[in-house]
């Protein structure tokens, strides 16, 4: 009897150390240079899938917000349009908040097809005390098979999640 409850007491100490190791990470995707008319686009679902699945792989409690649309590459590293995800992140307890920027920049180029982002920019931010940690530039144009952006996304996501010790 005793070997069954040690059993069960090394399983849970395992499972809540586990646990207690992953942050909460929120996620929010904008898009920009596309008409708002325009459908989803695949890219989009597949750098988010990339972020939230790269994340939850290393041990992290994942949340996200829909895809936003804006009409231009926002200035700022925080533009307006994802601080009420980053307030909706705070509230909800996330440690982190991961805004990924996907700039479609000119998606008539394709040919009809949707098109592929021209440049992704992922930006890290701690939640409380609000800070700015880190910030990095990508540009998946030249990627022409799902196969390849989805590595790309996965490596480019596994390079933001080192600086959540930050």
């Amino acid at each position: 009897m005793s070997l069954k409850n040690c059993s069960i007491g090394v399983f849970l100490a395992l499972v809540l150390g586990v646990s207690a190791q992953g942050a909460t990470v929120s996620f929010v995707v904008l898009e920009t240079g596309l008409r708002q008319e325009m459908p989803t686009i695949a890219s989009s679902r597949l750098w988010e899938d990339a972020l939230l699945g790269v994340f939850f792989d290393n041990g992290h409690i994942v949340s996200n917000t829909p895809i936003q649309r804006v009409s231009e590459k926002p200035p700022k590293n925080l533009p307006d349009e994802a601080r009420i995800s980053l307030d909706d992140a705070l509230e909800g307890g996330a440690n982190f908040f991961v805004l990924a920027v996907l700039d479609y920049q000119n998606p008539l180029r394709t040919g009809g097809a949707l098109p592929k982002p021209y440049n992704v920019s992922l930006r890290l931010f701690k939640t409380a005390p609000y800070r700015f940690l880190y910030s990095m530039e990508y540009s998946p144009e030249k990627l022409t098979t799902d196969k390849d952006e989805l590595a790309a996304a996965m490596g480019a996501a596994r390079a933001i999640a080192r600086h959540l010790k930050d």
